[in-house]
């Protein structure tokens, strides 16, 4: 199996817990990031069925797909409103805690370094059987409530690529209350050929299960508990 496919493995096990395949070491060389680190259709607007759905508490999904030579990317963008103020939720990238309970199956979360305004935060997800070690250079915008995050290549790291961003900004939906508007995009590579069939719909579905997870972690009443 090529170090792509079973870092794609990787990725899919520490995910999801599944099993079958080796654990891949971290590769010699690290692979191209993107430039602009941007998702598919991360500025394209709010349709009306899509405002009404938010307005009702659900979670608006926009899944993607993006192949690149013999790699696919899946992931996608989605759209949640959220009962915090944006000064609490940028925190939460400030606390490794929140990592851990916000990211699927990840058992670590540390901060190894800062750059600038960039902190490098070292993660490993999975389970008992097997994990998926990396780093990600998380950049927040001082002028603005957004974070952008990537897979840092010069540090080891158990899978191939993966960024995304946090949004946050006000939005008045038709019932005119004022809300908070959390947009989160991902997308991460699952690897050539027949690897990515079995994982990489069930591998979106939990990339974007976070936002949920976000809201779930800031509800008022879970704030008490904290």
């Amino acid at each position: 199996m090529s170090s792509s496919s079973t870092r794609a493995c990787v990725l899919a096990f520490a995910v999801l817990g599944a099993v079958g395949c080796a654990q891949a070491a971290p590769p010699a060389s690290a692979p191209a990031t993107k430039a602009a680190h941007r998702v598919p259709g991360e500025d394209r607007s709010l349709s009306s069925e899509e405002q009404r759905l938010l307005a009702q508490g659900e979670t608006v999904v926009r899944e993607h797909t993006v192949e690149h030579d013999d790699h696919r990317y899946v992931g996608g963008v989605t759209y949640t409103f959220v009962d915090a103020p944006p000064s609490e939720l940028l925190a939460l990238f400030d606390d490794m805690d929140a990592y851990k309970r916000v990211l699927p199956r990840t058992k670590h979360a540390k901060l190894v370094g800062v750059d600038g305004n960039d902190k490098l935060v070292e993660l490993a997800q999975g389970n008992s059987i097997v994990s998926a070690e990396y780093t990600i250079r998380v950049h927040r915008d001082v002028e603005g409530n957004e974070v952008r995050f990537w897979l840092e290549p010069t540090l080891p790291h158990s899978i191939d690529d993966a960024w995304g961003f946090f949004k946050l900004s006000p939005f008045v939906p038709a019932n005119g209350e004022s809300r908070i508007l959390l947009t989160y995009g991902v997308m991460a590579s699952v690897g050539p050929g027949l690897v990515r069939e079995p994982f990489g719909a069930r591998v979106r579905a939990a990339m974007l299960s976070v936002p949920q997870r976000v809201r779930s972690y800031v509800a008022p009443g879970r704030r008490a508990l904290r």
